[in-house]
């Protein structure tokens, strides 16, 4: 069996190098080929004797233009547009030349490589966007697998995508948690990454951006950080609206180029409109409303955003952790943030304004438009979570949703186990296949 390969850094070539020897520990003859988006994915698998190719390097060949319409070119690069737009109209049709290039590459190694299963890190991106376009215009027989990392030290290994692309997403609604108990998350050893590897993609991105060469797919969202001073009004002004004893609503921003932000936002909500949305919706109740920033990611948000919460009488920019967030939280309210997962399992409500892989789960309240959050808002903050579950522990019913969706494992323990799992799930897979 053949298996063509999407990896990203060192750390996905290290999981995925894992699975290969898992692979071939009983197919001997399996062959592999891994597509290194990052030089340190490249690097990982090369020191060990991988079969492996630098995607931008392998940049050779294009597709012709006259196959694929602007409208096709513009969703395999639609991540890139949204991390660059600063970078203006133009940027744009440089985009789609380069998506063409990925096209007509991943067209070249398919063909030379033939693989019978193919394997994504995630979904999007313009490499895999490229690469899953091209196997559905040849209309490509083989297997695919989408991986990603799941909740609570789990990994997702799906036949659909990840995120809200799983297959599994809209099953969820019928899950109950019967015989099911609630698991505590435990927490294993992560591996002690070479910081050399992750380096040499900040030394060669920072080079060829100062010559002009950047590879779009290397590039991230220009993010800079708001001043000291303007921050610490924000926080001074969210100080001053803390009630002692009062419950809050809870606005669970995250990363702002996150591919969930951007991909499974149908709204197209940015982090001031969220804020503005709830701010608005929740007005009646009268609640404070406290906003959480992604940890790795204070002061990184919009200046209309920090100027919001540096003047409203009931906003609150938290300072506080994770576990405090959600004591204080009658409501959550987020685009497709992992906190509301994290608030469902304490039966805290959640409302989600994005696509989420978790958002069918019972109890959870999927929201389209500004008049139904504030309905939302109004009948949780009363009623809380019972209103929709009854007597049923959301905590037994994601138990449920791991046990048969999700794989045990994390694709950064320092002892990996959850290789030799997807090494049966493609055994089984493709066993099915060639029957």
């Amino acid at each position: 069996m053949k298996y063509l390969t999407v990896i990203y850094y060192d750390t996905f070539a290290r999981f995925f190098a894992a699975i290969e020897d898992a692979v071939k520990a009983t197919d001997s003859a399996a062959d592999f080929l891994h597509l290194a988006i990052f030089p340190s994915g490249w690097l990982y698998m090369k020191t060990r004797g991988r079969n492996v190719r630098l995607l931008p390097w392998q940049i050779r060949k294009p597709c012709d233009p006259e196959n694929v319409d602007n409208e096709a070119l513009d969703r395999i690069a639609s991540y890139h547009a949204a991390t660059g737009e600063r970078y203006g109209i133009n940027y744009k049709e440089m985009l789609r030349k380069r998506a063409c290039d990925y096209l007509g590459t991943m067209a070249r190694i398919v063909t030379d490589f033939r693989p019978d299963a193919v394997l994504f890190s995630g979904d999007t991106r313009i490499a895999c966007e490229a690469l899953q376009y091209h196997l559905h215009q040849i209309g490509y027989k083989g297997k695919r697998f989408y991986f990603e990392q799941g909740p609570n030290g789990t990994t997702i290994f799906d036949s659909e995508g990840v995120n809200a692309n799983c297959s599994f997403r809209k099953e969820a609604a019928r899950l109950t948690g019967d015989g099911f108990s609630p698991e505590l998350p435990t927490k294993q050893e992560r591996f002690k990454r070479n910081p050399l590897y992750r380096g040499s993609d900040y030394g060669l991105t920072a080079i060829l951006r100062l010559l002009g060469k950047l590879p779009p797919e290397w590039d991230t969202m220009s993010l800079k950080k708001l001043p000291v001073p303007e921050y610490s009004r924000c926080l001074e002004n969210g100080r001053s609206n803390i009630r002692p004893g009062s419950r809050e609503i809870l606005v669970a921003l995250q990363v702002p180029d996150d591919a969930n932000n951007i991909h499974h936002n149908p709204l197209g909500l940015r982090d001031v409109e969220l804020v503005q949305w709830v701010m608005r919706a929740s007005a009646g109740l009268g609640l404070p409303v406290r906003v959480r920033e992604h940890p790795l990611y204070r002061r990184r948000y919009s200046a209309a955003m920090y100027g919001l919460l540096a003047s409203d009488h009931r906003a609150i920019l938290s300072e506080a952790g994770l576990n405090e967030d959600l004591t204080n939280a009658l409501v959550v309210v987020t685009v497709n943030s992992m906190t509301g997962l994290d608030a469902y399992l304490r039966k805290i409500p959640v409302v989600t304004l994005g696509n989420a892989f978790y958002d069918h789960l019972p109890g959870i309240e999927r929201v389209r438009n500004e008049a139904g959050l504030g309905a939302s808002l109004a009948t949780l903050a009363d009623k809380g979570l019972a209103l929709q579950l009854g007597i049923r522990d959301p905590a037994c019913i994601f138990a449920e949703m791991r046990s048969k969706y999700f794989i045990s494992g994390h694709y950064l323990d320092a002892e990996l186990k959850t290789p030799y799992a997807i090494a049966e799930i493609l055994a089984r897979q493709l066993d099915q296949r060639a029957l």
